[in-house]
């Protein structure tokens, strides 16, 4: 079963890896700036920042005609490898898990005095066991944004209301539709409303009506996905649990180069 899970981790890993650093290390910078820049001051010189992040975070810069609903290559990308991710992620605890308290002592230590090779495994494991449930939370919950499908087994799964999201497609001269500028708007006003509610010191209002609600438990989804379930600490969890996801497919590919060679040097 180890060796199962750990052939599924590295194939999946490999290819993908990239991706899914890129994905950890923007969605850090998300977090991040969504909650440091209005205590500096910043919001509206790090917009475009946070634009461009937001954009490569959901689509690598491979806009969707129809944000809200379209797919491009760039959002079909980010599905897959979300989805991997959360395969690499449980086959690698299963695959390093330890068979007892005294081998679970060791795996979640850092030794920094016996070489950088054996450094570097330590910390992609310890790190990884650590960070696991929240970029798994992040993980199975990030193509609920991309897939219609996933949404609605996500849903079921979860409980919540079914109902699919229709994309807002141009039915008539009359009726509005989906463009990358007015979702960018529309983001970027919900970001000012509630920016402007946590320096009154309040937090943002509720709907009054069903009208704003996200069908299909989007709501729900988008809560364990950018850690707002729990606030700011939840937040700042998600946010360290990020930026380790990043840097995990780093350790990963220089544990795998470093075999590489020990294995050429033998022969």
């Amino acid at each position: 079963m180890r060796k199962i899970c750990l052939k599924i981790h590295k194939w999946l890993a490999l290819p993908l890896g990239v991706f899914m650093a890129i994905l950890c290390f923007t969605g850090f910078l998300l977090l991040v700036i969504k909650d440091i820049s209005p205590l500096l001051g910043m919001e509206e010189g790090i917009e475009p920042f946070y634009k461009a992040v937001k954009q490569l975070h959901r689509w690598l810069f491979m806009v969707p005609n129809n944000p809200h609903g379209g797919l491009s290559v760039g959002r079909i990308i980010v599905a897959v490898t979300a989805m991997c991710m959360s395969v690499v992620l449980l086959t690698g605890v299963v695959a390093w898990w330890p068979k007892s308290k005294k081998m679970l002592k060791s795996r979640l230590k850092v030794s920094t005095n016996k070489g950088f090779r054996r450094f570097v495994y330590d910390t992609h494991v310890s790190l990884g066991i650590y960070a696991f449930v929240f970029l798994f939370l992040m993980a199975i919950t990030g193509p609920v944004f991309s897939f219609g499908w996933y949404r609605q087994g996500m849903s079921k799964l979860f409980g919540q209301n079914t109902e699919k999201m229709e994309n807002k497609m141009p039915k008539g001269d009359d009726k509005p539709v989906a463009t990358k500028q007015n979702a960018f708007a529309h983001d970027n006003m919900e970001r000012t409303t509630e920016q402007a509610q946590r320096q009154e010191g309040g937090s943002p209002e509720p709907p009054k009506d069903g009208k704003d609600k996200k069908p299909g438990g989007k709501k729900l989804f988008k809560s364990l996905h950018t850690g707002k379930w729990a606030g700011w600490f939840s937040r700042l969890l998600y946010a360290l649990a990020a930026l380790v996801g990043g840097f995990l497919p780093i350790s990963g590919y220089y544990l795998w180069w470093k075999k590489r060679q020990g294995k050429h040097a033998k022969c």
